[in-house]
């Protein structure tokens, strides 16, 4: 909806009803805008989360690996020169 519109429609309003169908407006803006704001609060604190459960993986995976590479080490017989 344009800007003249919306201004058609306010002045058809009288004052009281332009203060609060403004006062509405603003009031939805401000609550979508803070339910954003809580949404990217709730990403951010999810994050080292995530990462620190990530490393522990990489951790855990290359500790198997080094235990697998290892352990086949040491099941051949060493040769002999």
């Amino acid at each position: 909806m344009g800007i003249h519109a919306v201004s058609v429609m306010l002045e058809a309003l009288n004052r009281d009803a332009q203060h609060a169908t403004i006062a509405k407006f603003i009031q939805n803006e401000l609550d979508a805008e803070r339910e954003k704001v809580a949404l990217l609060h709730q990403q951010g604190s999810q994050q080292p989360e995530l990462l620190r459960e990530q490393g522990a993986q990489q951790f855990e995976l290359l500790r198997q690996q080094q235990a697998a590479a290892g352990g086949s080490m040491h099941s051949r017989r060493p040769e002999t020169l």
